[in-house]
């Protein structure tokens, strides 16, 4: 492992698509080196049975020329014939020469006879020796050698064709079994580079996930090739960074809460004390002015609230704490906060009939909840109905929450969920803060989901999604 911080990812990669092709070429070479052997074999055996098909061809002819010769020699008594019938033996000397020059014992064997038998005509020819073996039995024994040889000849062939037959078969299953072992090493060592090359990547995306997901602090230590080590080594560095921001920004958040929220009260309280008149009377314009500064003192200060809270959720968050909950109690728990406004409408909320149980970080859910009641009571007409609506699919949890107001148009479709969008004020409804809906992404974010508008036949229809 350690040999992999002094060699870079791609140095590694291409090692290893050596190594993985170098097994099968080694393969090929024995295999070629075996069809080389096999060829060699063959054409040895080749040469080897055309020079017994020689030897009997030459046999065949020296023999039948030595007792045609010497038949009419027996006849005639010419000179010639005898000398033909002398040639004959000596070319059948030769042979029985080249018989013994063989690695077949019963080849050798037949050519110690051979040669006792060109000694005996050979001396039949000269007229030597005193007991003179009749003619007709140096023709049965030629003969007799001739068939031996033809015998000879034949099995020799046949062995050598077995031979091969055998020895084919052997380098056939020795090539099976180089191919099969070389194909399992090559998948084997292929494997094994690839998690040598793949873990650390896998390691490295799981780290960036977790930082993505905002955990700081993490061990990125690895066993790694040089390049990806530079990258873990930059990744920490930026994992310091933001961990560094992170908590300049919470720092920043909780100055802010204070400067700004404390003025902002002061500024409330004191407008409420001159709109009640409490330091002495005022004249109607000066009442007017008090008013609309009242109002907007208390709009500034709620949507500053809503800021802070936002941003504090996308640079404070706690990490999720996700957890078995029913949300048809949560929603209820919610409503029940929010019974004045819904009484002040004459509004209906209709729940789900039976618990739905489902996995959600309830701090995070419970903001989601209270932003989209808020929301579907603001734009709901007088005797509205809310509905609600949760469940669980393959992959993902669901709440939905639709009103019967005026709806979002294609238009507004994507700018709901934008910063201080406040869209169409509804009649007798103040202006929102326009983040509402801002908080409800930013927590179904936080819990790995999003949110969305779906198509609805009246009112809005919100789709909220999460992991």
């Amino acid at each position: 492992m350690m040999l992999l911080r002094h060699l870079s990812f791609k140095t590694l990669l291409v090692a290893s698509l050596f190594v993985v092709t170098l097994i099968p070429s080694l393969a090929l070479v024995q295999t070629w080196w075996h069809l080389q052997q096999l060829a060699e074999l063959v054409e040895q055996s080749q040469k080897q049975a055309e020079g017994l098909a020689a030897l009997q061809r030459s046999y065949a002819e020296q023999s039948d020329l030595f007792e045609r010769s010497t038949r009419q020699w027996n006849v005639l008594h010419e000179e010639t014939f005898s000398r033909t019938g002398m040639q004959a033996v000596l070319s059948l000397q030769q042979l029985a020469g080249r018989l013994q020059q063989l690695d077949e014992a019963h080849l050798q064997q037949l050519g110690s006879h051979l040669a006792a038998w060109c000694g005996k005509s050979r001396d039949l020819l000269l007229g030597a020796g005193g007991q003179e073996e009749p003619w007709s039995r140096q023709y049965e024994e030629l003969s007799r050698l001739g068939n031996a040889l033809d015998v000879q000849v034949k099995r020799v062939s046949a062995e050598r064709r077995l031979q091969w037959d055998s020895s084919l078969r052997e380098k056939r299953q020795q090539a099976d079994r180089v191919a099969i072992l070389s194909l399992c090493l090559a998948v084997v060592l292929g494997l094994l580079l690839a998690w040598l090359l793949v873990r650390p990547l896998q390691q490295l995306r799981d780290k960036i996930g977790r930082l993505a997901l905002g955990q700081r602090g993490q061990h990125w230590d690895m066993s790694a090739p040089a390049d990806i080590l530079q990258l873990a080594a930059a990744l920490r560095e930026l994992d310091g960074r933001l961990a560094r921001l992170e908590q300049d920004k919470a720092s920043f958040f909780r100055h802010v809460s204070h400067e700004l929220k404390t003025p902002l009260a002061a500024i409330q309280e004191a407008s409420s004390l001159l709109h009640d008149q409490i330091p002495g009377p005022l004249l109607p314009s000066q009442q007017e002015i008090i008013g609309i500064t009242l109002s907007n003192t208390r709009l500034l200060r709620q949507r500053v609230d809503a800021l802070l809270q936002h941003d504090a959720a996308n640079w404070l968050g706690r990490p999720l704490t996700m957890a078995a909950h029913d949300v048809r109690d949560l929603v209820q728990h919610a409503a029940a906060a929010m019974q004045p406004l819904l009484q002040q409408k004459k509004l209906q909320l209709k729940l789900p009939e039976q618990a739905v149980v489902l996995m959600v970080d309830q701090e995070k859910f419970r903001t989601i909840i209270d932003n989209l009641l808020s929301n579907a009571i603001r734009f709901s007409p007088e005797n509205g109905v809310i509905s609600v609506e949760a469940g669980r699919s393959a992959d993902h949890s669901w709440l939905v929450v639709a009103d019967q107001g005026r709806g979002i148009s294609e238009q507004e479709g994507s700018l709901i969920f934008q910063p201080f969008y406040t869209g169409q004020v509804p009649a007798g409804e103040l202006p929102g803060s326009g983040i509402g809906l801002t908080m409800v992404k930013t927590f179904a974010q936080l819990m790995g989901g999003d949110v969305e508008s779906l198509p609805a036949a009246q009112g809005a229809r919100l789709r909220v999604w999460w992991p």
